[in-house]
């Protein structure tokens, strides 16, 4: 190896590299192989002998990197380029690195660097990821300032780290839970959920199976029964190809008391569209949710973290009756789309007494045509897709036949709508909790019984019951399809016991994390104040904060002054530095002897050392104190010796 440094001192450039890929979706494929590119020129200048880069280059190089950077991710996502700027700055200062103190500043910078990744993942991964790095950082400066070697320096990293921890926790604690002061801006950029407002499942050639973790969610009346229909999105307009949402639906109403039926909590994780997730009828007294008339709840303003909301959940509707402008909303067709669908609604129609009739019409014909459920179905790019759907291809997923169902409704008449969410989920029966995954998600028909309300109708169940139950993950019909689609995770390995235990052991770790520590807010420490000080808790909680903070303020004053008059005087400090040119302890030989090398080492210096030397030696051995004009020259030398070495 060329550097003369330890080679784990680059450990620092893996971080920024690892921090980039951890980042890929928000900062995009681009970022990252330029990361790569940098870290794989400092690998080759790491293990060759390295041409010394002038600063004119090293500029142009910034320069450089700092303009295709921001055209990658885009100045419009201005914390994104914020941060990515952030680790192009560190991993270049380290290409340029030479001395110890441009190392000391690299340090320094990613102090402030890699827990930005917070800004992006509160997760618990990230959080230990972000402790790992800090230690080997803080390592590599106990290194720099006081000669420290590996195992020593992390040893005593971490040992601080681990006495920082408890004050931190007693921070989360009982520091006040000030509203956020700014929000971080969203970025434009397709959302991460797998439900859009706009649904047009004729078009997808195949589905994804993204194992990306959506909500978790606890019932308080362990009695509720499956399957569960988690509703978020009520797409109640139809185009002849798509089904899309209404203003209508962002008219808040405030919701009933929330004693009238079940409660559920949920822990939704942050996403790029404000619809959150509910049984039948939800809704939330949620200070940072709106319920709807459509018994669906969702966020006033957009989050960058998981939020943790309590619904009620009713199987009331609360539409006994349809408004005429809403019912013809819910019965509108467009015209000349789908003539053979429209003329088969019609005759069932005439046929049928009432809309369980038609509706069993509708089940024998899917039956009776051995419709398949398939997550890869066969595209469609006509204009007729529900025709074509019905009387051709046959197969599809629950989309297709959530549309197919919603049109035949409507064109008889019948009030429908489409509605996306999610079904069923993943029971953790260690902890009590369902986790609902984007592989989960699932779409259904609901129709309109005048006097009765909306009614749920899942054409899928009469196609693949056993989706019905649990997750689509457990659903062996279409296991080969679903492990296919999954990739390398650690649920495409879920029938392997092992491995499942282990994943099932990670969720639950990240599910305390979450509920525990991301989610603690202002409601959550008042009652942990109650639980733990009775009636007045915040009161007592604020005394005992006060006199904690009085107590450590007393420690660090006396503390701070101990370590002033144990440090060594601020002209052996200077000296100490200096010496570290020669690659060896300060007290190795003279001082006249270790300045006489340096002036062999930097010629150009040799002035500029023996003024130092002259000053040093008057503080040392002369025991004349410097004053303060002396030792403000002897700071200028020490710069200009740094400077120049």
């Amino acid at each position: 190896m060329s550097s003369k440094f330890p080679v784990w001192y680059y450990s620092t450039s893996v971080f920024v590299w690892l921090i980039s890929l951890i980042l890929i979706d928000d900062f995009g494929v681009g970022f990252t192989g330029l990361v790569s590119v940098l870290m794989l020129w400092q690998t080759i200048r790491i293990f060759t002998t390295p041409t010394i880069l002038s600063v004119r280059f090293i500029n142009v190089v910034t320069l450089l990197g700092a303009v295709t950077t921001a055209s990658l991710i885009g100045l419009k996502n201005s914390v994104n380029v914020f941060v990515a700027l952030m680790l192009i700055a560190s991993l270049l200062k380290q290409i340029h690195a030479t001395k110890a103190n441009q190392f000391t500043q690299i340090c320094i910078l990613n102090f402030f660097t890699y827990p930005c990744l917070f800004l992006f993942t509160q997760s618990l991964f990230a959080a230990l990821l972000v402790l790992c790095m800090l230690a080997v950082n803080l390592a590599i400066m106990l290194n720099l300032e006081q000669n420290l070697k590996l195992k020593p320096a992390l040893k005593v990293s971490i040992k601080g780290l681990i006495i920082v921890l408890p004050v931190a926790a007693f921070l989360v604690v009982f520091l006040p839970k000030l509203p956020a002061f700014w929000q971080l801006p969203q970025p434009q950029k397709e959302a991460k959920t797998g439900l859009s407002e706009n649904v047009d499942p004729f078009d997808i050639v195949s589905l994804s199976q993204s194992e990306e973790l959506v909500f978790r969610a606890t019932f308080e009346n362990e009695q509720i029964e499956g399957p569960y229909y988690w509703r978020a999105i009520i797409h109640d307009e139809f185009d002849g190809k798509r089904w899309k949402i209404s203003e209508y639906q962002r008219t808040n109403m405030k919701p009933p008391p929330l004693d009238e039926g079940e409660h559920a909590t949920i822990i939704a994780q942050p996403s790029h569209i404000p619809w959150l997730y509910g049984l039948s009828y939800s809704y939330s007294n949620n200070p940072k949710l709106n319920s709807n008339v459509f018994g669906t709840v969702y966020l006033k303003s957009l989050t960058s973290k998981p939020i943790e909301y309590s619904i009620m959940v009713s199987d009331f509707s609360p539409e006994s009756t349809l408004k005429p402008w809403y019912y013809q909303r819910n019965v509108k067709i467009p015209k000349g789309f789908n003539p053979k669908t429209t003329q088969l609604a019609q005759t069932w129609a005439m046929s049928s007494s009432n809309t369980s009739e038609f509706i069993e019409k509708m089940r024998l014909y899917f039956l009776n045509n051995q419709f398949i459920y398939t997550l890869t179905p066969t595209p469609s790019q006509s204009d007729n897709r529900v025709d074509e759907f019905l009387f051709n291809t046959q197969n599809g997923f629950c989309g297709h036949y959530a549309s197919a169902a919603a049109f035949l409704l409507r064109s008889a008449n019948i009030p429908a709508r489409l509605v996306s969410g999610y079904l069923g989920g993943e029971q953790n029966k260690n902890q009590g909790y369902y986790s609902v995954y984007q592989y989960d998600a699932h779409a259904w028909v609901e129709y309109f019984t005048p006097g009765v309300g909306w009614q749920r109708l899942d054409p899928t169940a009469w196609i693949a019951p056993e989706r019905m139950t649990g997750s689509l993950s457990q659903l062996a019909q279409l296991s080969n399809e679903f492990q296919q689609g999954l990739g390398y995770s650690l649920i495409a390995f879920s029938n392997w016991h092992s491995i499942n235990w282990v994943r099932l052991k990670l969720e639950e770790l990240d599910y305390q994390w979450t509920r525990v520590v991301i989610n603690f807010d202002r409601d959550k420490q008042s009652k942990l104040f109650k639980n733990w000080f009775g009636k007045y808790g915040t009161l007592w909680a604020g005394i005992i904060s006060l006199l904690i903070f009085a107590i450590l303020s007393v420690i660090l004053f006396f503390l701070v002054n101990y370590i002033r008059r144990a440090s060594p005087p601020i002209e052996l400090a200077y000296y100490n530095d200096i010496v570290r040119y020669l690659n060896r302890d300060s007290h190795s030989g003279s001082v006249r002897q270790n300045i006489q090398e340096l002036t062999q080492l930097f010629p150009e210096n040799e002035k500029v050392l023996w003024q130092f030397y002259a000053l040093f030696e008057k503080s040392q051995y002369q025991q004349k104190p410097l004053s303060k004009t002396e030792l403000k020259k002897l700071k200028t030398l020490y710069r200009q010796i740094k400077k120049k070495g």
